[in-house]
């Protein structure tokens, strides 16, 4: 049975450079076992994409190269020196070469990787499950399910098979390695450290997993949702809910730098779209844009979100880096239409990440699996929810609007032009914002969503299965194979 759900782990984050959490922060994290497992040199690498995946059209625009690259490195995911990650992997003499090979990979987000550091070669096979997460399931050929999220001491024997594991939430004892030798008569041991931030075990306990289950959990008690997502995450991380707050404080100050950079203007070579809030801002100055203050202050701020993104800065992917405008950009844009308080604002936030732990434990958060109905659709249910609560309404409100976001974002493809996650991708955040932004208001009015949360999840797991995989982040159909976008891929790989 796979672990809960971590809110912190899976939904508010990571906090990371690069266009795609389940490309880029999910291959940094993956190269950073890699350098685990070969002791912290590696000289080369040879990465097996299936071609019925997602990696072999995706794996350089997407960003795994770079994240790859960045872990075997041993950088993390927010480094400045991932926008130059070629020279210094040439610097360094680090061989990277990628091969196109019908392995029948099960999963789209697939890495077969053989990884060198000069003396001895390993094989460690891992995917991408959305949001930056993982999950490694075979190392040497031993089957395990590993996510990053614990210590793991891996025993190899003279003939260089892998003989014995051991795994645990915290730092090991000086003596571990020397007693998993004389346990299993093992001549190596190499230590994998955790890669993201909230560790657990595989028998952790948590109070619920859908709504139904929370709404029975809390029954007669009246705790509000923030109040539950403490209670949650506090039980799934073994953190304190003051530690827990001050951690999507920190997240939240992360959203507000990201938006006050891209509202003061981006600029990068290798992008598609130039910076264009300048233009919105002068627009609305000038009393020409259609609409209030308050949906053209989140369209604003979505725009700046994504446009600090692909301009490499530092950014939180909520619930995931192509969705990465729609969380902060509805709650900052709401929020200071209103006059919020950040401690509001940390109540919106616990508040998305509760719907993001229900969808991402029973659907998914990862488009090559349910195209951007699961990042985009997603961070709309969330913020809809969220903003409610940042309006006072009640819990049935909140969910009744993520209902109504979630319903209005079915089948949306994930089609990104010249394989760069900026077009539809800042319509389609600014869509899902603003979506958002009416869901919220319809629910506090008192519309009817009429199907619950958790059957409007399950229905969006099923739609997810049936889209064809040409449009599900592959590059491979919709808008991506228009002669226009294939022109612009052409000339950005041309120079």
């Amino acid at each position: 049975m796979a672990k809960p759900i971590s809110i912190l782990n899976h939904v508010l984050g990571p906090i990371m450079r690069g266009p795609s959490s389940s490309h880029s922060a999910a291959a940094l994290r993956i190269g950073r076992l890699c350098r685990d497992l070969v002791g912290g040199n590696v000289t080369a690498i040879d990465c097996d994409f299936d071609p019925n995946g997602s990696l072999v059209s995706t794996h350089f625009t997407q960003g795994s190269d770079m994240g790859l690259i960045g872990g075997l490195l041993g950088w993390d995911a927010s480094d400045k020196r991932l926008s130059d990650y070629h020279a210094h992997a040439e610097n360094s003499g680090l061989r990277f070469d990628v091969h196109s090979i019908d392995y029948g990979a099960e999963h789209p987000n697939t890495y077969r990787l053989h990884v060198h550091n000069g003396e001895e070669t390993r094989l460690i096979t891992a995917i991408s499950v959305g949001g930056g997460m993982i999950e490694v399931i075979d190392i040497d050929g031993l089957p395990v399910s590993l996510e990053g999220d614990q210590h793991v001491l891996l025993a190899y024997s003279d003939e260089g098979k892998p003989i014995g594991i051991r795994t645990s939430t915290q730092p090991f004892p000086s003596d571990a390695e020397s007693s998993l030798k004389a346990d299993t008569g093992a001549s190596m041991v190499r230590h994998l450290r955790p890669v993201v931030p909230v560790c657990g075990d595989q028998g952790v306990q948590v109070p619920f997993c859908t709504a139904t289950e929370m709404l029975e959990h809390d029954a007669g008690r009246g705790n509000s949702l923030p109040e539950l997502a403490l209670e949650y995450e506090a039980a799934r991380s073994g953190m304190s809910k003051d530690e827990i707050r001050r951690y999507v404080a920190r997240i939240l100050a992360i959203m507000r730098e990201s938006l006050h950079i891209g509202l003061s203007g981006t600029s990068y070579a290798d992008r598609i779209l130039p910076s264009q809030v300048g233009g919105y801002q002068a627009a609305r100055k000038q009393g020409v844009l259609i609409g209030g203050d308050c949906f053209n202050e989140v369209v604003a701020s979505v725009t700046a979100v994504l446009e600090a993104k692909s301009a490499m800065e530092v950014i939180v992917a909520s619930p995931t880096a192509g969705s990465c405008g729609v969380v902060p950009g509805a709650l900052l844009g709401v929020g200071k239409s209103m006059n919020r308080r950040d401690d509001e604002l940390i109540d919106g936030l616990l508040t998305a990440g509760l719907i993001g732990m229900f969808i991402a434990g029973n659907a998914t958060l990862a488009a090559e699996e349910g195209g951007c109905m699961a990042e985009c659709g997603s961070a709309s249910g969330m913020s809809a929810a969220a903003l409610v609560v940042m309006a006072n309404g009640t819990t049935e409100q909140s969910l009744s609007a993520a209902s109504q976001a979630l319903q209005s974002s079915f089948g949306m493809t994930c089609d990104t032009v010249a394989n760069r996650v900026e077009a539809p991708c800042l319509g389609k955040n600014t869509m899902a914002a603003t979506n958002a932004l009416a869901a919220a208001n319809m629910a506090l009015a008192g519309f009817d969503s009429l199907i619950p949360i958790d059957e409007v999840i399950d229905a969006m797991n099923e739609v997810g299965k049936l889209m064809p995989r040409q449009l599900l982040c592959t590059g491979l159909g919709g808008i991506a194979t228009c002669p226009t976008s294939r022109a612009i891929e052409n000339r950005l790989e041309t120079g």
